[in-house]
């Protein structure tokens, strides 16, 4: 269901899914490790990114149904598997988590797949994380900073050619709701709104998205792409 961008988290946003298995031991193991330490909600969602980041390998894939488990037991997962992977651990620890998905353009991909342009269509759908803190939703792109110090911080935009979109976030302007669009030291290669053709709004989980709206894995083309280059380090 869409939600308005103020709406505040209800049972649905902390429950399990089909995706979001928070109840599987691996997901459970994570939270607890990060709840021992006693930190603010905020911090300990950056210490469970920045250890996603750690231990499980970037690949290819558009199984976007993928429990978070199995990302976790395998070591391994695209962007859309590991952002998964985060959303399971907030919620297991008792952080609200929703998604709000957006349709990017395919060629937002072309500098990873410069032979294999034929795989990728016109749009595709990508599910962005909010998780609720202090009383407020943020962005998966300000988890670890706000958009203004990000690009103050900045020495380059997100050219989608080498370091992943869920790697990028903790200290590169991942930008493609036009925040930096009114910052007076962003560059043009900061704001990737250029990229985003339509804005489906929010929903109260990723699996909820994927039902509403499909995905990649369930075209022809999705399904060549897993069978061609499913698990292969994503580069």
């Amino acid at each position: 269901m869409k939600k308005s961008v103020r709406s505040a988290p209800g049972p649905d946003n902390l429950k399990a899914t089909s995706i979001l298995d928070i109840h599987h031991e691996e997901v459970q193991k994570l939270a607890r490790t990060l709840a021992a330490q006693g930190l603010p909600d905020r911090i300990r969602l950056q210490r469970a990114h920045l250890l996603l980041v750690a231990m499980l390998r970037a690949v290819y894939s558009v199984d976007e149904w993928q429990p978070a488990s199995k990302t976790l037991l395998s070591r391994r997962g695209s962007c859309s598997q590991r952002m998964a992977c985060l959303e399971a651990v907030a919620r297991a620890a008792g952080v609200p988590t929703r998604v709000r998905a957006i349709h990017v353009k395919g060629n937002f991909w072309y500098p990873r797949f410069r032979f294999l342009r034929g795989f990728i269509p016109k749009r595709i759908l990508l599910v962005w994380p909010q998780f609720f803190l202090q009383g407020i939703w943020v962005d998966f792109d300000e988890l670890h900073a706000p958009m203004e110090r990000l690009v103050a911080a900045a020495t380059h935009g997100f050219a989608n050619n080498s370091e992943s979109l869920f790697e990028a976030v903790q200290d590169t302007p991942v930008d493609f709701l036009g925040k930096t669009c009114g910052i007076a030291c962003a560059k043009p290669e900061h704001d990737l709104s250029r990229y985003v053709l339509d804005d489906q709004g929010f929903f109260d989980s990723r699996d909820q998205a994927f039902e509403h709206l499909g995905s990649f894995q369930q075209t022809m083309r999705g399904r060549l792409f897993e069978m061609l280059l499913g698990d292969r380090k994503s580069s």
